[in-house]
């Protein structure tokens, strides 16, 4: 974990969180409802005390999104571009919905430069902060704060 800690306005901003499930599975053993719970641990850890929505991208599993309150958007696994451009969509969706400041944590292994760019001019030009979650097997979770 890193020493970032939210501080401001941002600790009370609402945070969206948008999951790639075919690049980052839920752990074997684990829950949606479990991972939503460290999650929310996590940030709550790092001093975010605000409102925090999940939109997870996949294949459906054996997992119930509904109890977790995630919201679910099935996509097959193997088309990374679609899956993506699906999570920009929504991203920009979100954003335009939200006050600034607000948080956008991506849990998502690689992307696009399309994607990137994205990411760069919501940062640049409505002033959000970007948490980017890659939890690499076994289930470490490794956050990398750019905003």
């Amino acid at each position: 974990m890193s020493s970032f800690s939210f501080s401001g306005n941002y600790a009370m901003a609402e945070t969206g969180v948008f999951w790639d499930l075919n690049q980052c599975e839920i752990p074997v053993g684990l829950s949606a409802k479990d991972v939503m719970s460290v999650i929310r641990k996590n940030l709550l850890a790092l001093g975010h005390k605000g409102q925090v929505s999940v939109r997870a991208y996949g294949e459906k599993r054996d997992h119930d999104f509904f109890l977790a309150r995630i919201d679910f958007i099935e996509l097959p696994a193997g088309d990374k571009n679609a899956t993506h451009m699906k999570m920009i969509k929504d991203i920009v969706l979100w954003a335009s919905e939200r006050p600034e400041p607000s948080t956008l944590m991506l849990i998502m292994g690689a992307t696009s430069f399309d994607f990137l760019e994205t990411v760069e001019h919501l940062k640049r030009d409505k002033k959000f902060l970007f948490l980017y979650v890659h939890p690499p097997p076994p289930m470490v979770i490794s956050i990398s704060v750019d905003g």
